[in-house]
């Protein structure tokens, strides 16, 4: 419930801050965060957060030194694709997350 009650209070925020409010604005976040928890490993609190830090400085630094990098090619506008390739990369290494435990299945 409390989770539920930010969420609604972090929304009229926003709408209130940009004067628009519609069904969509906080999917993208709602994403980010859901692959935050998969990148530092479901039902691992450290790796949550460990897992939002990362994906936080890889789009800044993707923003910000990429651009420059490919003379313009891949800038600011592509900071979304970086966390998402991020995730990809990690799941397919470690499908567990970075701080997740593997499962042992014995017969």
């Amino acid at each position: 419930m409390i989770g539920s009650a930010l969420a609604a209070v972090a929304g009229v925020m926003v709408s209130a801050y940009y004067g628009l409010g519609h069904y969509y604005m906080g999917f993208l976040l709602g994403l980010k965060a859901f692959s935050a928890a998969v990148l530092g490993g479901i039902g691992n609190l450290a790796g949550a957060v460990l897992g939002g830090l990362l994906l936080g400085v890889i789009e800044s630094f993707g923003a910000g030194y990429i651009g420059p990098l490919t003379g313009g090619f891949l800038g600011s506008h592509y900071q979304d694709v970086f966390a998402f390739v991020v995730l990809i990369v990690v799941l397919v290494l470690r499908p567990s997350g970075l701080l997740g435990k593997g499962d042992s299945d014995r017969a």
